[in-house]
């Protein structure tokens, strides 16, 4: 194994481990604002988690996927961006009502929104993992054994 495949494992799960953190994070914050102010700013956060987890996703779309597509079967990881893709856009509109309503009666909204980045959770988390495990050192080695031939399938990692 080069350190190269253990560099890109590793990349791998800072960055996953990032989005988890601002997930749990949306997750323990959104529920208890309850001040206008305090729900205004944790649906700014919120927006901006969407846009970390949209620029990751997008990332994989354009320049993963189709790299792992084109030495493995990866076919259910499109199911579940799919319903990211679904997800995200509910969360963007209710976050973006309640900056809307600067954060006055918003109740209802909220624990839907909740609700939805539970079911967030839900997708994002299982499918983290997923991609984790099949970039783990000793399973790129199988698809690219040699740090050239990893290097190939992901230049972008310099």
């Amino acid at each position: 194994m080069s350190r190269f495949h253990q560099y890109y494992s590793d990349h791998l799960v800072a960055i996953h481990n990032g989005l988890r953190r601002e997930l749990k994070s949306l997750l323990q914050t959104v529920p208890n604002a309850t001040q206008p102010t305090a729900i205004k700013n944790s649906m700014r956060n919120v927006l901006q988690f969407c846009r970390h987890l949209q620029g990751h996703h997008d990332l994989e779309e354009a320049v993963i996927f189709p790299a792992f597509a084109a030495v493995t079967n990866i076919s259910h990881w499109s199911h579940s961006h799919k319903e990211l893709d679904h997800t995200l856009d509910v969360i963007r509109k209710l976050a973006q009502d309640g900056i809307d309503q600067n954060g006055l009666e918003f109740d209802a909204q909220k624990a839907t929104l909740f609700e939805q980045l539970e079911n967030l959770s839900d997708i994002v988390l299982p499918h983290l993992r997923d991609e984790e495990d099949l970039s783990k050192p000793e399973e790129t080695i199988k698809l690219w054994p040699t740090e050239r031939d990893m290097r190939r399938a992901f230049p972008w990692m310099g």
